[in-house]
């Protein structure tokens, strides 16, 4: 499901998304739905087809060409309330202004932080199913656009994305020798962020529910890295 759209850009990796309020989208968004450490995709705008009514064509079902994604995992939420801090007397009650000033009301918004992690090629099928047909780890050579539209992905699309071949690149289930693929863990190091280190320990006890049958690896990477963050912490 639609989450919410960029608004602001921190780096090339690093950027700023509101979520989608009431009466914006069908079926607003809940706080599950963008939950610390969830995987998310946007649409690289500047990879698709001229037309620009693609990506939403892809979206209802009506087109099957590739979409390119860039794939990123949440690791903030910023509440906004312009209302904090005034503390006058008010004409109106709450109820009252949300009747006679929606637009007030809008000015409220939550906004999450996105790190990106790589991005994926994307094709529905005539059957209306999802298939990846190639991910890549690392930072992309293309940044995003404002107003993009930032989306949950299901836990298959999170398998695809970290499930590799020994060519580099994502491959599907039928390919020979799979392995499972973190390759954007030293670019998620390599940023100052207190947040990042906790949200590196999410991603893999999600992977350790997504591939049972790689835990003994994934726990000891989760132990390590519990360890050096422990070891930092300290000082």
């Amino acid at each position: 499901m639609f989450i919410g759209k960029i608004v602001k850009s921190d780096s090339h990796i690093n950027y700023v998304c509101q979520i989608y309020g009431p009466r914006e989208v069908e079926v607003e968004p809940g706080p599950a739905d963008y939950a610390f450490g969830r995987f998310v995709r946007i649409a690289v705008r500047a990879n698709q087809p001229d037309d620009s009514g693609h990506t939403l064509d892809y979206a209802l079902g009506i087109s099957q060409e590739p979409v390119t994604y860039v794939v990123g995992v949440i690791y903030d939420t910023i509440l906004l309330n312009p209302a904090f801090g005034a503390l006058g007397p008010r004409l109106s009650n709450e109820t009252q202004v949300e009747l006679f000033s929606p637009d007030y009301i809008a000015e409220k918004a939550v906004l999450i932080y996105v790190m990106v992690l790589g991005s994926m090629e994307v094709q529905r099928s005539s059957e209306g199913e999802m298939r990846v047909l190639s991910a890549t780890h690392g930072v992309p050579l293309l940044s995003l656009e404002l107003g993009s539209e930032i989306e949950t992905i299901s836990d298959d699309e999170v398998r695809a994305f970290h499930f590799f071949s020994d060519t580099g690149e994502s491959v599907n289930s039928d390919s020979s020798a799979p392995y499972l693929h973190m390759g954007y863990l030293p670019h998620i190091i390599a940023q100052r962020n207190s947040l990042l280190p906790m949200v590196t320990l999410r991603i893999i006890e999600q992977l350790e529910r997504l591939f049972p049958q790689n835990l003994s690896v994934l726990s000891i990477v989760k132990h390590n890295f519990a360890w050096r963050l422990k070891v930092e912490t300290t000082g």
